[in-house]
């Protein structure tokens, strides 16, 4: 009879296993803090002032900022898609139009 070495890849305990692994090491990322503008480090940054005195308009800046980035991003993707190999990133294309 030959060996099935299949079993031992779909055991459904190692595979919970690493789900959960997977899953508590998501949640360690997630929960991790990146920003502290209390830390001695953030001293004199203006961005770590600004969170701590209006924490309203740094949030706006931030959000700003993010969305800023992801629309020049996604027009550049628009961009290689339309014109392929002709894609220069962040060039002018001969044609005026986009479609």
């Amino acid at each position: 009879m030959a060996n099935n070495n299949d079993d031992e890849n779909n055991d459904p305990q190692k595979n919970q296993n690493d789900d959960e692994s997977i899953k508590s090491q998501l949640n360690t990322l997630l929960d991790k803090q990146f920003f502290d503008p209390d830390s001695d480090s953030n001293q004199g940054n203006w961005f770590a002032l600004l969170v701590k005195n209006d924490y309203e308009a740094a949030e706006a800046i931030y959000v700003g900022i993010i969305g800023i980035v992801g629309v020049i991003v996604s027009q550049e993707m628009l961009r290689y898609f339309k014109y392929g190999g002709e894609y220069i990133p962040f060039g002018h294309v001969s044609s005026g139009n986009l479609f």
